[in-house]
């Protein structure tokens, strides 16, 4: 926080202080009322400065990167991300660029309200950005987490597409032994055509002279724990 021996300095160089007189300052100068754009989409803003344009191309090629975002879902998540990283820079820029103009003109009654305009935007962005690398992470946390459960639906030898939203990493996290990859293979097998067609089909009623066991609850329990299927 600035003292009041800062702000009279301030005041006081203010009062010398003539502007800028360069070309480079007065273009500098010209281009403060032009929308800052921090509020405006990819499209609006690169519409209009192709400046920001290019620089986004080169900010969102370094993320890609590091980022490495797979398919439609990701690249989307991704694409929000790098937008937004983009703007938390420019509004840092533009926050430096209003400090300094209050700094010199101390008095001004515009000056302090647009850094501080530019503060808040570049917290929104900063919000933006921290939400969208955690859908970014669970994205591929969970296509990573498939593969395996792919692998267990290939030895079956089937082929089983299932959604790319389906939270396969808080399943195996939330209890490893009932969602084992395995049993999570067996219930994605479970939506497939076949198998649906299967458990339409009544099975025939054994007669009295048929040969088969009767199991009871019970006895299902002590098989699975015996066999190792189950644990008490």
């Amino acid at each position: 926080m600035s003292t009041s021996t800062q702000i009279e300095a301030n005041r006081i160089n203010a009062k010398s202080s003539t502007g800028p007189t360069s070309p480079e300052g007065k273009a500098t100068s010209s281009r403060n009322a032009v929308d800052h754009g921090l509020t405006a989409k990819p499209s609006t803003l690169f519409a209009s400065d192709t400046e920001a344009q290019n620089n986004f191309a080169q900010h969102i090629q370094k993320l890609r990167k590091e980022c490495l975002p797979e398919g439609t879902l990701e690249e989307e998540t991704f694409r929000r991300y790098a937008f937004a990283t983009f703007q938390i820079n420019r509004a840092q820029a533009l926050e430096l660029q209003a400090q300094d103009r209050w700094i010199n003109e101390p008095d001004h009654p515009k000056w302090f309200s647009q850094m501080e305009r530019f503060i808040k935007l570049g917290a929104l962005q900063e919000r933006r950005a921290d939400k969208s690398l955690n859908e970014l992470r669970k994205l591929q946390r969970d296509r990573f987490a498939a593969l395996e459960v792919q692998g267990e639906i290939y030895a079956y030898g089937k082929e089983v597409t299932f959604s790319k939203v389906l939270p396969i990493a808080d399943l195996r996290t939330t209890n490893l032994y009932k969602t084992s990859a395995g049993l999570i293979a067996i219930s994605l097998l479970a939506t497939t055509e076949e198998a649906k067609a299967i458990a339409k089909t009544k099975p025939t009623p054994p007669t009295e002279d048929a040969d088969y066991i009767k199991l009871s609850h019970e006895d299902l329990i002590r098989l699975g724990v015996e066999a190792g299927h189950l644990k008490l």
